[in-house]
C-alpha cells in the first residue's frame, strides 16, 4: 500500500514538472518576434555623393548645394543661412527609413496630409534622384506620415528626420544676428525710453564718450556691451510683417542700442515688451519690420545708470606721458617733473626712472621699496567720479584744488570747485565735465586720499634732505 502511494506521487511531481517545462518552452516562443522586422529605405545616398537637396514646404522653396567645403542655400539667395543647419538636413536627407507601414495602397491621401504635402528632392552627382512627399504628423506625435512620388504606400518616418525635411526659413537661417567683431565697431551709444544716455565713439583704437559728457569709459562696464551686442543671438522668429508693433512694444522701442562700423553704417537694435517667464525680449532692426526674441538675460546693462559707464575716474593719464605737473591746493603750488626711463623698445624700468618735486630729487624709495613720489601719482589720477550731474553749472566759483599737467602731446587743466559741502565739480581745461567727486571720506580714491599721499611723498622729500 506504502509502495502505491509513492508511485502515485512520483508520478504526480513528474507530470508537473513536464508542465512547468511545456508552459516555459511556450512563454518564451511567445516572446521571439516570429520574424526579423525589415525597414523600407526611402531615400539610400552616401550624403557625400549628394549634388543637392531641395525642399518644398508652405515656408517657400529651398536650394541646397554645395560651396567649397560647406553646404550653401543657392535658392532663395536673400538669407544669411546657418550651414550647419543645412549640413544636418542633407546628412539627414540621405538616408530616410520607413520606421512602420501604414497603408499598402492608399486612396484617399488627404487623411495623412499627403494630398497637400512638402516634397524633398535628393539629387545625387550621378542625375539620379529621389522624391519624397511629407504630410502630418501622426495622432501620437510620434512621427510622419511620408511616401515616395507616384506611389501610394503611405509610410510613417521619425519625428527627427520629418522635422529636418521640413525645415523652412526660420529653422534654416542664421541665429546669429550680426556677422561683426566688435573691434569692428566704431561708434556706440544706447537709447532708453527715447532718451539717449550716451554716445561713444573711437578714435585710433581708444574709446571715449562723446555725450552727454566728454570723457573716459568704464572699460569693464563698456567692453561687456560690445561682447553682448555681437554675440547677440535670436532665440526665436515671430513675425515677418507685423501689422502692429505696438502688440510687441516695438512702435515705441524701450531700449535702441545705436552702434556703426565701417560696412554697415549705422545700425539700431531695438526692444520692446519684455517675456519675463522666457527671459526674453521682443526685438527689431530699425528699418526691418521683422520681430524677434533675444536673450534679455544677457543685456543686465540696459537700466544701468550712466556713472556706471563713464570713466570711474576724474582723469587719468598714463605717468609716461607726463611730463610736469603742477599742483594747487591749500594756497600753496607744488612743481613736479618726471622722466620716465623708456627703452628703445618702449618697455619702462622703474628703476631708472627720475621725478623732482620743487627741484628736489623725489626718486627715492622708503624703507619698505616704495617710492613715495609714484604712489602720490597714482593717489592723482586715482580720484574715482561719484555721481553724474549734468546740469550743473561751476561758472563764477574758484577751484580749491587745481592740477596742470603738461603732457607730450599738449597740456590738460583739472579743477576741483566746489558744488556744495559734500561734492566738487570736476572742470577739465575750462570745460565742465558733468561729474562730480566727494569732498571728504572718500580713502584711497578720493581727495582726502590724494593729500594723505602728498603729505607722505613731502614728509618723506623732508627726512631725506635733512639726511644729507
Amino acid at each position: 500500500m506504502k509502495f502505491y502511494r509513492n508511485a502515485i506521487i512520483l508520478v504526480v511531481i513528474v507530470a508537473l514538472l513536464a508542465g512547468a517545462y511545456v508552459l516555459v518552452r511556450t512563454n518564451k516562443a511567445n516572446r521571439m518576434p516570429a520574424e526579423t522586422k525589415q525597414y523600407d529605405k526611402l531615400t539610400d545616398f552616401i550624403s557625400t555623393d549628394i549634388e543637392s537637396v531641395t525642399l518644398k514646404n508652405k515656408s517657400g522653396t529651398f536650394v541646397i548645394v554645395k560651396k567649397d567645403d560647406d553646404w550653401a542655400l543657392s535658392e532663395p539667395s536673400d538669407i544669411r543661412y546657418d550651414s550647419s543647419v543645412l549640413s544636418s538636413i542633407v546628412v539627414n536627407s540621405a538616408s530616410i527609413v520607413g520606421d512602420k507601414v501604414i497603408e499598402e495602397n492608399a486612396e484617399d491621401l488627404s487623411i495623412y496630409g499627403l494630398d497637400d504635402p512638402a516634397i524633398v528632392t535628393v539629387k545625387s552627382k550621378d542625375g539620379t534622384s529621389v522624391t519624397l512627399e511629407i504630410g502630418n504628423l501622426t495622432p501620437t506625435g510620434g512621427g510622419y506620415y511620408a511616401k515616395l512620388q507616384g506611389k501610394n504606400k503611405v509610410y510613417m518616418i521619425s519625428n527627427y528626420n520629418g522635422d529636418k525635411l521640413l525645415s523652412g526659413k526660420n529653422e534654416i537661417r542664421t541665429k546669429q544676428l550680426f556677422d561683426i567683431a566688435a573691434d569692428d565697431i566704431k561708434k556706440f551709444g544706447m537709447n532708453r525710453k527715447g532718451q539717449n544716455i550716451f554716445i561713444a565713439e573711437k578714435t585710433d583704437d581708444t574709446w571715449s564718450m562723446a555725450e552727454p559728457i566728454k570723457g573716459s569709459l568704464n572699460e569693464t562696464s563698456f567692453y561687456t556691451m560690445l561682447d553682448t551686442l555681437v554675440n547677440t543671438r535670436v532665440v526665436k522668429f515671430v513675425d515677418d510683417e507685423p501689422e502692429d508693433l505696438s502688440v510687441y512694444g516695438l512702435d515705441k522701442p524701450a531700449y535702441e542700442l545705436i552702434f556703426s562700423t565701417e560696412a554697415t553704417g549705422e545700425m539700431k537694435l531695438q526692444m520692446g515688451l519684455e517675456l519675463k517667464e522666457d527671459y526674453a525680449i521682443y526685438a527689431k532692426l530699425d528699418g526691418s519690420d521683422e520681430v524677434f526674441t533675444i536673450d534679455v538675460s544677457q543685456f543686465s546693462f540696459l537700466d544701468k545708470p550712466l556713472k556706471e559707464i563713464v570713466g570711474i575716474f576724474a582723469y587719468i593719464v598714463n605717468i609716461q606721458e607726463v611730463k610736469e605737473i603742477d599742483l594747487t591746493m591749500d594756497g600753496k603750488t607744488t612743481h613736479m617733473e618726471l622722466d620716465v626711463f623708456l627703452d628703445e623698445e618702449g618697455n619702462m624700468d622703474n628703476d631708472k626712472d627720475k621725478f623732482y618735486v620743487n627741484g628736489i630729487d623725489a626718486s627715492g624709495k622708503d624703507e619698505n621699496g616704495k617710492q613715495p613720489f609714484r604712489k602720490f601719482y597714482q593717489a592723482l589720477i586715482g580720484i574715482s567720479v561719484d555721481e553724474i550731474d549734468l546740469e550743473g553749472d561751476p561758472s563764477g566759483r574758484q577751484a580749491e584744488i587745481t592740477i596742470d599737467y603738461t603732457l607730450k602731446d599738449g597740456k590738460m587743466k583739472v579743477e576741483y570747485i566746489p558744488k556744495d559741502e559734500h561734492f566738487y565739480y570736476v572742470v577739465r581745461n575750462g570745460e565742465y565735465s558733468g561729474v562730480l567727486v566727494k569732498r571728504k571720506n572718500k580713502g584711497e580714491f578720493g581727495v582726502d586720499g590724494m593729500k594723505e599721499a602728498y603729505d607722505t611723498m613731502m614728509k618723506f622729500l623732508d627726512e631725506q634732505q635733512k639726511q644729507q
